[in-house]
C-alpha cells in the first residue's frame, strides 16, 4: 500500500510540474545595437525578458547608460505573447530618477511565433524601436 501511495504522489507531482510550465515561459534576449560610441566602439543594451507563468514576468535592460527592472505581466494571447507593465524592480511605477514612464497595466510590447522564429511588435517600451514597429529582436535562449 505504501509504494501504491508514493507513486501516486510522484505520478502527481510529475504532472502538476508539467502543467505548470507553460509554452512562452523561458528566458529571451534582446541585443539592441545603438551604433558606435566615442572612439568608434559599438555600443550595446541587452534586454532580458525571464517568463514564468502569467506573473512571474521580469525584463532587465542593461549596457550603456541603461540598468533597470521591470516587473511585468505575461499573457498568452494564441500564438502571441503580450507583455505589459506592473512596476518598476522597486515595486513603484517611478522609476529610479522618479519619472513614470509607464502605468501600470500598459502594453509594453507583444512577441509573436512566425514561421522564421519570433517577431517582436513594439509598444509603450521606451528602451526600443519606434513603437508599432516589429522586427525579429527578441530570440528564446533557455527554457
Amino acid at each position: 500500500m505504501t509504494r501504491v501511495v508514493a507513486s501516486l504522489a510522484i505520478a502527481l507531482g510529475l504532472s502538476s510540474a508539467a502543467l505548470a510550465a507553460q509554452p512562452w515561459d523561458g528566458t529571451y534576449v534582446y541585443e539592441q545595437a545603438l551604433g558606435p560610441g566615442a572612439g568608434g566602439t559599438q555600443l550595446f543594451v541587452t534586454h532580458t525578458l525571464t517568463v514564468s507563468g502569467p506573473e512571474g514576468c521580469r525584463l532587465v535592460a542593461e549596457g550603456f547608460q541603461t540598468d533597470e527592472t521591470i516587473r511585468c505581466k505575461a499573457m498568452p494571447d494564441g500564438d502571441r505573447l503580450l507583455v505589459s507593465f506592473v512596476s518598476f524592480g522597486s515595486g513603484k511605477v517611478e522609476n529610479k530618477y522618479g519619472v513614470k514612464l509607464y502605468s501600470p497595466g500598459q502594453p509594453l510590447f507583444a512577441i509573436a511565433r512566425a514561421p522564421n522564429g519570433l517577431v517582436t511588435t513594439w509598444q509603450a517600451y521606451t528602451k526600443a524601436v519606434d513603437e508599432g514597429a516589429t522586427s525579429s529582436a527578441f530570440k528564446k535562449v533557455g527554457r
